[in-house]
């Protein structure tokens, strides 16, 4: 790396701090899950439940037994989120390997997103969650399937959130199988475990929902459900009421300056259309270099993952708040996958 460019780690951590800092402040006037997550009021056995309740477990010693102050979590959770970041941004480096300024500013980019940096410096899901999508994509890639990392991620993201863990699991299974071609016995033992291991997380996701995993008239109206519900919320979109496409376009690209209502949504409608310009711009390379390009393990997990995802998550949310939380989890690697498209087309016009 340029050394004019080996100080970014350091900017980013700076630049961290400062999201820390001004999530602390709000959570402070404004008691919403971080508090809850911190100030709790039953006792430590009753959080031994996986879902929202592992987040508890694991704060519970420090809160309750320790006293730390709700400061405290704040750090303790902003350093795992910045731990991932910063493992991604390595990660990413190494697999762009950025050639020009112009690539290194896209990859800058990314991982200076507000969004991101937000959702990783609070107390809750998200840290923890990101940290463990984050290990377990990397390892897969480099085939580092002991690596406590790998396995450590699994397990923290089964236990927190099964159905992520199922998206994923998804992802990556797709993506071994498109990886050769041809149907042969491996492809066969990976298809058969991930349908079963999938299953196992299904059963797991409909338990913690309390639903008949089996009654599928009740569970789309259930959904259809959770959409309306959304409407008491203070950024509701009318989901219920769009096809497939506006759907997955509001989940990941909204709110857009129209639904802009706040300091905070606004600099999120601008993240959202740059966003929107790389994924298209890298779309449009990728089509019309078609013959000449192709996607990497990497890549097809990461697409792979955004489209399961979002599939997935439009059956259930209609609100902005959950959507800019949500798609954290997984933006960022089709993010990257977008730069190594536009470095790629890059390399390819040089030779």
């Amino acid at each position: 790396m340029k050394r004019k460019w080996s100080g970014f780690p350091v900017f980013l951590l700076i630049y961290h701090v400062l999201f820390v800092l001004v999530t602390w402040h709000y959570s402070q006037h404004n008691k919403g899950d971080a508090y809850r997550y911190w100030h709790l009021d039953r006792a430590w056995n009753e959080y031994l439940h996986a879902g929202t309740d592992v987040i508890k477990f694991i704060n519970y010693p420090w809160s309750n037994m320790f006293h730390l102050p709700f400061w405290a979590g704040f750090v303790a959770y902003s350093l795992i989120g910045f731990c991932a970041i910063y493992q991604l941004y390595i990660f990413s480096l190494k697999y762009i390997e950025p050639k020009n300024d112009g690539h290194r500013y896209l990859l800058m980019f990314v991982f200076l997103l507000p969004n991101l940096h937000v959702w990783t410096s609070i107390i809750g899901k998200e840290p923890i969650v990101f940290l463990a999508i984050t290990w377990i994509i990397i390892n897969q890639v480099k085939g580092r399937y002991t690596n406590l990392q790998y396995v450590l991620g699994w397990v923290l993201l089964i236990l927190i959130r099964p159905h992520v863990a199922m998206f994923l699991l998804m992802a990556i299974a797709f993506a071994l199988v498109l990886k050769d071609k041809g149907f042969g016995w491996k492809k066969l033992a990976i298809t058969t475990a991930s349908i079963g291991f999938s299953l196992g997380l299904y059963l797991m996701t409909m338990h913690l929902l309390d639903r008949n995993p089996f009654d599928v008239t009740t569970i789309l109206e259930r959904n259809d459900a959770s959409l309306v519900a959304f409407k008491r919320a203070g950024s509701y979109v009318p989901m219920i009421n769009y096809n497939v496409f506006e759907r997955v376009f509001a989940l990941n690209f909204r709110p857009l300056f129209t639904d802009s209502v706040s300091l905070y949504s606004l600099i999120i409608s601008a993240e959202n259309f740059l966003i929107l310009i790389l994924l298209s711009g890298a779309m449009l390379i990728y089509v019309l270099r078609l013959k000449s390009m192709s996607l990497d393990l990497f890549g097809k997990i990461a697409l792979l993952f955004f489209v399961i995802s979002s599939l997935f998550f439009i059956q259930r949310y209609s609100c902005l708040g959950i959507f800019v939380r949500t798609k954290m989890m997984y933006m960022p690697f089709i993010l990257i996958t977008a730069i190594q498209i536009i470095s790629q087309a890059k390399k390819a016009t040089q030779h």
